[in-house]
């Protein structure tokens, strides 16, 4: 059956963020925004402290030590590397410096709202193209395209669904965009991936091509506080943001942690380890429990119950009985995110569930 494309063109909606607190309760297990349930690197901590030294001075707008250090290890040039206040900032950069009003930019149903908001803010139209099984639908994507299309976004692995684009299809579609299309891949959640057929995206880079790459520091690397993400960009792209960027868009503390953090692979290989061990556990757990769970490669899994059912708001209402937050999917009332935390997290989070799943609906309160 052929793909439908819905087009959607509504006004502006402020981002809605993960729930931090319960009304009553202090102690708290927060499993709605996809954080890093563990701190970041001991490097990263002590190039925190350090920063104390140059409060009184503006960080390098030019980032070229985080630059550097993140070319080091990614083998990208440094002159196609910039840096932003979280990966959003890069990715809203990027779009503000691509997109005029009338033009349009294609995304798959599930996708990081923020890039909606920037493109619909310079008066852009957005194109959502459905998904199958959860997945981008690649093909649906390129069937979408037409002559006002200047952006293809595409989150991999994508959220709430936690489910990967393959490298054949990400090269089968930068392969048959038009020349003028830029592909903005938002890897934010890269470095959870376990897969051989999954690329980031930076396999497709070329300093004089049309694909961006986002990455972050907020999600692996457990610098989610400080707020830095980076992008790899073509030559035009950089010349672009160059001129919209504020001077000092990275603070020194954060240049100085994710400097170091990148650095450390040993210890983000160690983290990023644990999660996987305790993502594939709790999917199990939740499976045994009869529940639908989309194969996740990030670090937060979605569940999915059935459609017009009050299963949502009745498990999210059990969780913070018990002090635990997760995230009911914004764009569909009967999905339920909840990321990763530590072993102890997950064993009271299925606890709690497997208690609600096995309460009959009608004893619930």
């Amino acid at each position: 059956m052929a793909s439908r494309t819905i087009k959607t063109s509504t006004p502006l909606e402020p981002y809605k963020q993960g729930e931090t607190a319960i009304e009553g309760q202090k102690d708290i297990i927060k499993l709605s925004s996809n954080e890093l349930p563990y701190p970041p690197s001991p490097l990263a901590l002590q190039a925190f402290v350090d920063a104390q030294a140059y409060l009184s001075r503006y960080p390098d707008g030019s980032q070229l030590a985080l630059r550097d250090a993140i070319s080091k290890i990614h083998g990208i040039s440094t002159s196609n590397i910039f840096a932003g206040n979280g990966s959003e900032e890069a990715i809203g950069l990027v779009i503000r410096s691509v997109l005029s009003p009338g033009d349009e930019m294609i995304i798959s149903e599930n996708s990081f709202k923020m890039a909606e908001i920037y493109a619909s803010s310079v008066g852009a139209k957005i194109t959502k193209c459905p998904e199958r099984d959860f997945r981008v639908d690649v093909q649906a994507i390129l069937a979408a395209i037409t002559e006002d299309t200047k952006i293809v976004y595409l989150c991999s692995p994508n959220n709430p669904t936690g489910t990967y684009t393959r490298k054949t299809e990400l090269f089968h579609l930068e392969t048959q965009l038009p020349k003028d299309v830029i592909l903005i891949l938002d890897a934010a959640y890269a470095e959870f991936v376990g897969e051989p057929d999954y690329d980031s995206g930076l396999a497709l880079f070329s300093p004089h091509g049309r694909v961006v790459v986002t990455r972050t520091f907020s999600k692996a690397y457990g610098l989610a506080a400080q707020r830095v993400g980076w992008a790899a960009a073509p030559d035009n792209i950089i010349d672009a943001v160059a001129c919209i960027r504020t001077p000092f868009n990275t603070n020194t503390a954060a240049q100085n942690a994710a400097t170091a953090a990148v650095l450390d692979q040993s210890y983000l290989k160690e983290m990023v380890a644990r999660i996987q061990k305790t993502r594939d556990a709790f999917i199990e757990e939740l499976r045994n429990l009869g529940l639908t769970v989309v194969p996740s490669q990030a670090n937060f899994v979605l569940i999915i119950f059935s459609p017009h059912s009050t299963d949502v708001p009745a498990l999210d209402a059990a969780l913070k009985a018990h002090g635990i937050l997760g995230r009911p999917a914004s764009e569909s009332a009967h999905e339920f995110r909840l990321s990763i935390g530590t072993d102890d997290e997950m064993a009271k989070t299925i606890s709690v569930i497997r208690k609600w799943v096995q309460t009959p609906r009608k004893e619930q309160k």
